[in-house]
């Protein structure tokens, strides 16, 4: 088992079991911000990059590219209509090899059904009322499709949060889309359906996090959160959900020694509720940096790992009901692939 890291300053492949050394890096593609992994293909990896200040991460000339052999070479697949967008979010289709959906700057969206060789721009989502008036608070104010999303269960299903615009689903691969977020702040950040049942779907925002019911169209916020600004959410088989979420936005995040100010927290009862997750010794400590990332090992399914802006690697094991760090004192770490 490896890792592939997306970091602010490349790639990096780990080995966990290796006390956390890095076996490659590369700085080609030069800043990563999210990844997605071909669900057939464990090997075919995508990358997108942003300029993000306040987190670190600068692109470079492209922001999308490939590797077909695990990350350890890249090709750059930046051209056509997102040769000047940034990549913010990725999605891979759960049913069909080679099919992945991009979310970029400016609320676009598009989708390759060749590995990225051609790009085309989902019209529908262009053409959603009332796009004119999605903006993030702060400037440039330019809205971005933060999250992207299939319905496991329903793989024709798809979810797509904008950050200053809300959550959209398309019940056919992107051709057409509905609103789903009129209760709910649009600062999105994360969308994950749950595990055992379609029908919910979380959502991770700037004002906490929510939990839709049936269809989508009713939310309900989650309890026990006593941060605000929620990222990554991992439900798991057995009803359990993972979350982690910071004191403010990441403008916050360097002023002071605080930092993020951000907890990793746990739920039992499916979302609704959570718990914060104490260390060793059962104290529950903010950490400086923010969990971007949480992500389940296929072949080890009680392990489960994290990336975090300060440069680290977590590991969560279920059955030991063990938190530890794999590796440390990287670059900013913002998401991570999971390697035979």
């Amino acid at each position: 088992m490896r890792l592939c890291v997306g970091t602010a300053k490349g790639i990096i492949i780990l080995d966990p079991e290796r006390g956390g050394a890095p076996c490659m890096i590369s700085a080609d593609p030069p800043s990563v911000w999210c990844i997605a992994q071909d669900s057939i293909d464990p090997h075919l990896l995508y990358a997108g990059s942003v300029h993000n200040s306040h987190a670190g991460s600068a692109r470079g000339r492209g922001s999308l590219a490939v590797s077909e052999d695990g990350g350890r070479e890249w090709r750059d697949i930046t051209y056509g209509p997102i040769r000047d967008e940034e990549v913010w979010s990725l999605a891979a289709a759960p049913d069909r090899s080679g099919e992945v959906f991009i979310g970029t700057s400016h609320a676009r969206l598009f989708r390759s059904e060749n590995r990225g060789r051609t790009l085309r721009e989902c019209a529908a989502f262009a053409r959603i009322p009332g796009r004119d008036r999605w903006s993030l608070a702060q400037a440039p104010h330019i809205p971005r499709v933060r999250a992207l999303c299939f319905d496991h269960a329903k793989p024709p299903v798809l979810y797509a949060g904008v950050e200053g615009g809300g959550v959209f689903r398309s019940h056919d691969r992107g051709e057409s889309f509905e609103p789903l977020s009129p209760r709910i702040p649009a600062d999105i950040h994360c969308l994950t359906p749950g595990f055992s049942e379609s029908s919910r779907l979380f959502a991770a925002t700037g004002e906490g996090l929510f939990f839709a019911h049936g269809r989508g169209h009713s939310w309900t916020q989650a309890s026990g959160l006593s941060r605000a600004y929620v990222v990554p959410v991992l439900p798991r088989p057995n009803g359990t959900v993972y979350t982690a979420a910071a004191a403010g936005p990441p403008a916050t995040w360097s002023i002071d020694q605080i930092g993020a100010g951000a907890l990793l927290f746990r739920s039992t009862d499916r979302g609704a509720s959570f718990q914060p997750i104490a260390a060793a010794d059962g104290e529950t400590r903010p950490t400086r940096g923010m969990l971007m990332r949480l992500v389940a090992a296929p072949a080890a399914p009680h392990l489960i790992f994290g990336a975090v802006s300060d440069g680290a690697i977590i590991r969560i094991d279920e059955r030991e009901n063990l938190l530890s760090i794999v590796a440390e004192k990287l670059p900013p770490c913002y998401d991570l692939a999971v390697l035979p």
